[in-house]
């Protein structure tokens, strides 16, 4: 199981576009948001805006049994959620999902702790 956290930094004047994007998937949108996850093999997903002293982010942690197959077909996917998803992200936050750069890391896991 993959266990990924990924920040992206919030546009200057965003951050409430940045909650009613994450309000929309937790209602209007649950039943597109949970066939997409389903989809690509997301089987869990938290988002969290962090204020810091550089601007606010966005972080979201999700789990799946192979993060960058489920990034690769989520990237590519011509999906109408997907393409509505891929454009409010990169509205507030600049990133653009369907455009992945080819260089691109994940975040180094560098600890970790179960009960």
């Amino acid at each position: 199981m993959d266990h990924i956290c990924v920040v992206f930094p919030l546009l200057p004047g965003k951050t409430e576009d940045a909650r009613a994007f994450q309000r929309e998937l937790d209602t209007e949108r649950k039943a597109e948001y949970d066939q997409s996850e389903r989809r690509i093999g997301i089987t869990k997903e938290y988002w969290f805006i962090a204020s810091v002293p550089s601007g606010d982010q966005l972080v979201v942690y999700m789990e799946s049994a192979d993060f960058n197959r489920a990034l690769g077909m989520f990237s590519q996917s011509q999906e109408p959620f997907d393409l509505w998803f891929k454009q409010r992200l990169a509205a507030v936050s600049g990133v653009d999902l369907g455009n992945l750069p080819p260089d691109m890391q994940l975040p180094e896991l560098v600890s970790s702790y179960e009960a």
